[in-house]
């Protein structure tokens, strides 16, 4: 019983942080649209070597940007988890 209520609460909040993530606030939308046609105008401006360098800071901002988002949603799991199936227990002391 408790290791289906586990389950099933961990694929509830699994589908719950997947609905927000495919529906993100507009403010998010709009700061990464700005940020992209900032991104694009830079690159207007810049030489074939300094285009390079700049994909790389993309890439690089995208794998720290996802790295962060994993960490925060998997500490979050983890503690929104071991609530739910653990509130009624007592603990002891």
């Amino acid at each position: 019983m408790v290791k289906n209520l586990y389950e099933c609460t961990a694929e509830f909040i699994t589908d719950m942080v997947n609905y927000h993530g495919a529906n993100e606030p507009g403010p998010i939308q709009t700061a990464l649209t700005k940020m992209q046609v900032s991104v694009d105008r830079l690159t207007d401006t810049m030489t074939t070597e300094q285009k390079e360098v700049l994909k790389d800071v993309e890439n690089d901002y995208s794998l720290v940007d996802g790295e962060t988002m994993r960490y925060y949603y998997k500490a979050g799991f983890g503690d929104a988890i071991r609530f739910l199936v653990d509130w009624g227990k007592q603990r002891d002391q």
